[in-house]
């Protein structure tokens, strides 16, 4: 049995369960290949980078007060909650991911592996980093501005709609002549 509970990850403010055995972190660069109708290839071109990946291995048996099955349950409710309908970004606080500059990821994979001759279960994480967009700032120059000064013949002040329901222009003059027509 392992008594240990080991507190090398922690996502989402929860330390991960039982022993882990192992954390990988993987993060390359993204190369584009030009090939001609021969496959030979033309030319290689960088891209950028792809998503940083964390695989994590932990090894769950049966401890004081929970079993490898509870422990695997813990693990799954903080990934996946009841009715949730993607993944979550998750604060991940880790030695070699800090020292990586990965500071929250995203649940992508959750593999168990059971050993029927032992009492442990095996299970691996797959999280990725999200991809960090680099943003180019301006820097706008303030000038003075021109400013146009109104002459004395300006427009009329109508209102420029045609429809009746936007017109709110007073009437009463239009009717009042109306009015006067169609008495004679």
């Amino acid at each position: 049995m392992l008594y240990v509970k080991d507190k090398v990850a922690k996502l989402g403010g929860v330390y991960i369960g039982g022993e882990v055995t192992s954390i990988e972190i993987q993060e390359s660069a993204s190369i584009y290949v030009a090939q001609d109708d021969k496959g030979k290839i033309k030319k290689t071109q960088p891209n950028g980078y792809e998503n940083a990946k964390v695989m994590i291995d932990i090894v769950l048996e049966d401890m004081k007060g929970k079993s490898s099955l509870d422990q695997l349950k813990d693990i799954q409710r903080l990934f996946k909650q009841y009715k949730q309908m993607k993944a979550k970004l998750l604060k991940i606080v880790n030695e070699d991911c800090s020292n990586r500059g990965i500071t929250a990821v995203y649940f992508k994979n959750l593999t168990t592996k059971k050993t029927i001759s032992k009492s442990e279960r095996i299970a691996t994480l797959e999280l990725w980093a999200p991809k960090v967009a680099g943003i180019k700032v301006k820097k706008v120059t303030s000038g003075k501005k021109k400013t146009s000064k109104k002459t004395s013949k300006s427009k009329s002040k109508k209102a420029k709609s045609k429809s009746p329901a936007k017109d709110t222009r007073n009437t009463a003059k239009g009717k009042k002549a109306a009015k006067n027509v169609t008495k004679k």
